[in-house]
């Protein structure tokens, strides 16, 4: 025999849930009693069902559970590990790299206003397909073409931050002139200059090569800004326009007849 008192009919139900439901109820109010009660309802039913699965089923859900966890662990393991394999390389270069110029010279005498070598410019800033990779990549610098072991100058005064070699750059150099600016030159043979040793403009500081991810001997050339990689060629120095790196302020027509 089975106890009636153990269950509610639902006309007893819908007397109780008044209790949810006060005549003046706000709706929030409303529909979180409406979840309560499908609560009440669902959940005990979700629980019957799984207990109800038999044994093997249940297993091969827990089996695949597991298994997608696993990968899942796996996949963000291997991602962690990448990640700090290239952190630990760009720190590698950074900490052997001299972070700034402490004493620059004048301002005009460190931009990067020259050539850095002869020769015709091959290859552009920006987009070009990759010589070797064959894909469009963007281009840090220019290339000038010039047969190994042509002499290479500093494009203006600072201090060698780097020189060695680095990966794809190859055989490289790194000056930093100060006032934000520094340049790379790349692909070199051999280096002429040392870490921390201070350069005029003009001063050959290495010669050209072949050296690097390279299909044949030139001289690469880059110019960073502000930690900004940009086009080497706006910083060259135009006869027609010698006073292009003065920065002129004008003067509002307020101030154009105050003389204090």
């Amino acid at each position: 025999m089975f106890s009636r008192k153990k269950f509610i009919t639902v006309c007893e139900y819908c007397r109780k849930g008044k209790i949810f439901f006060p005549p003046r109820m706000f709706l929030k109010e409303l529909v979180f009693s409406c979840i309560f009660i499908t609560s009440l309802i669902v959940v005990p039913s979700t629980i019957f069902a799984k207990e109800t699965l038999p044994s093997d089923t249940q297993e091969n859900i827990s089996t695949a559970s597991t298994t997608e966890g696993l990968l899942a662990s796996t996949e963000q393991m291997i991602e962690q590990l990448i990640r700090q394999i290239d952190l630990q390389q760009d720190n590698t270069l950074d900490k052997g790299e001299l972070a700034d110029n402490p004493n620059p010279t004048s301002y005009f005498s460190s931009i990067p206003n020259i050539r850095p070598t002869g020769g015709k410019i091959t290859s552009i800033y920006g987009i070009r397909v990759h010589p070797v990779y064959h894909v469009p990549l963007f281009h840090s610098g220019i290339d000038f073409s010039v047969p190994e072991g042509t002499r290479v100058q500093s494009t203006g005064d600072g201090i060698v931050a780097f020189s060695g070699y680095d990966k794809g750059y190859g055989q490289k150099i790194t000056v930093n002139h100060g006032y934000g600016f520094k340049t790379i030159y790349a692909h070199l043979s051999k280096s002429l200059v040392r870490q921390g040793q201070k350069i005029k403009r003009g001063d050959i500081i290495a010669l050209s090569g072949n050296t690097g991810v390279s299909t044949g001997p030139h001289m690469h050339y880059e110019v960073h800004k502000n930690n900004v990689i940009v086009n080497p060629t706006a910083y060259f120095f135009d006869e027609n326009n010698p006073d292009k790196f003065i920065t002129i302020q004008k003067t509002s027509p307020e101030q154009e007849g105050n003389n204090s």
